[in-house]
């Protein structure tokens, strides 16, 4: 009994006391961990990052750079970067020399940067969005260079913010000074951990960034090149080097970008799409080599650059270790077709489509890049009716023909403003031809709207 009411008793003094009267109170229960010393954070807050749609692209772009001072780099959204630099201090001669350099990476970027270091991630976090340029290795020291930061520098909720403030804590140091015991039950043991973490006292573990791996290589020219043509033996090279890098990682890509660079001007680009994820050097080279045959240069060719785009996951069958061997490699004769189409019509040339449940037959399907390889499908039955494979782009006006079977009528898309109300057959022309037909109900008008194969 005496137990709970001092207890009690403890959480009523915490509630009604003012912060200036509270003094640093560690329970007796709470294990007091040594600080951890190993890690060397380095944070770095982009006050101009505001917009949430676009911070995180930034954000990464800003990892790349910072990878060269670090190999360890994780992002802290919404607006802030933390660094690894315990093992790079020495390699940069002093803490401050470091320092130093990665502030100055920011200026030349032309980025307002707050930054600071420690050896905690959420002191370096909070001393950088409070603005004060801290670097130091002492853990001793962190709850003195915390004293003074405003709370609202942890981003805690808003919640929580204004019940800390309406019991009177305004800064980290006013908080750090109440009761551990007290901060966990009213706020959570969350708390309490996150103000260990800032101490030193825990370790706070990231997830590192990892940059998209791609294929570069670029290729220079002794002499340059004035007609496309002769681009193709420097270009088996780069797609060699390519097929291997694929290989290598058991990817492959669907899209590549060759740049071809001039004396003069900007450089000419050429986008190569596939039909399917594909790592094999030749359907690799002849989408290539398809696109330089219709290539018009603008100038002569110094350079040449090929790029990959994103690596996917190749499927089991793009694994085979045979594919080829015996002659029959008859699945990638369709992709082959499709990318050679597309190469030598153009990209929206060929193109793949998907049903969409609808029942107006024009709004029925919608193109698609993907294709995928399939059987012959039999005609879609509707209520009893045959639907035709060819369908026109616009119904077009005709006379009343013969009719064979019908009708099915379709009335629908008044919610709109595109509604049909049409009685369809399929009707006989004199030649043998099978059409599919409607007359509007409205009109009594007759329109051709498909062929039978």
């Amino acid at each position: 009994m005496r137990a709970r009411v001092a207890k009690s008793r403890t959480a009523d003094l915490f509630a009604e006391a003012p912060a200036a009267a509270l003094m640093p109170v560690v329970a007796p229960s709470a294990p007091v961990a040594r600080p951890c010393t190993r890690q060397l954070w380095y944070a770095v807050v982009f006050p101009e990052l505001a917009a949430p749609e676009t911070a995180l692209s930034t954000l990464r772009r800003l990892c790349m750079h910072a990878q060269s001072f670090t190999s360890f780099v994780s992002i802290e959204l919404p607006n802030a970067l933390l660094l690894e630099i315990r093992g790079s201090v020495k390699l940069f001669g002093s803490l401050q020399k470091l320092h130093a350099e990665i502030d100055a990476c920011w200026r030349r970027l032309e980025l307002t940067a707050h930054s600071a270091t420690t050896p905690s991630t959420l002191a370096a976090l909070w001393l950088a969005r409070a603005g004060r340029a801290v670097h130091g290795d002492d853990a001793a020291m962190l709850a003195n260079q915390l004293s003074e930061v405003a709370i609202a520098c942890t981003a805690w909720d808003d919640e929580v913010l204004q019940t800390l403030r309406a019991m009177g804590v305004a800064k980290a140091g006013e908080l750090l000074r109440l009761p551990r015991a007290g901060l966990a039950q009213r706020f959570g043991p969350a708390m309490v951990q996150a103000l260990d973490i800032a101490l030193g006292r825990q370790p706070a573990p990231r997830r590192a960034f990892v940059p998209k791996e791609s294929f570069r290589a670029r290729s220079d020219f002794e002499t340059e090149i004035e007609h496309a043509a002769y681009l193709r033996c420097a270009l088996e090279p780069l797609i060699e080097r390519c097929a291997q890098f694929l290989r290598e990682r058991q990817a492959g890509v669907q899209r590549l970008r060759l740049k071809l660079r001039h004396r003069d001007g900007p450089a000419t680009e050429v986008s190569l799409g596939l039909a399917s994820i594909t790592s094999e050097q030749r359907r690799l080279l002849d989408v290539a080599v398809q696109k330089l045959t219709r290539l018009e240069l603008k100038a002569p060719v110094r350079a040449m650059e090929l790029i990959s785009g994103s690596l996917r996951a190749l499927s089991a069958a793009s694994l085979d270790a045979f594919a080829g061997l015996t002659g029959a490699s008859s699945r990638d004769t369709a992709p082959q077709l499709v990318e050679r189409l597309r190469a030598r019509l153009g990209e929206e040339a060929v193109y793949g489509f998907c049903l969409i449940p609808e029942h107006r037959p024009e709004a029925a399907w919608q193109r698609v890049r993907e294709l995928r390889a399939a059987g012959a499908s039999p005609q879609v039955v509707a209520a009893g009716m045959p639907r035709p494979v060819w369908l026109l782009a616009e119904p077009m006006p005709w006379s009343k023909p013969e009719i064979l079977q019908g009708p099915e009528r379709i009335e629908s898309g008044w919610w709109d403003g595109k509604g049909v109300a049409r009685d369809y057959y399929v009707a006989h022309r004199h030649h043998g031809a099978k059409l599919w037909v409607f007359q509007e109900r409205q009109s009594k008008r007759w329109y051709l709207h498909g062929v039978f194969a």
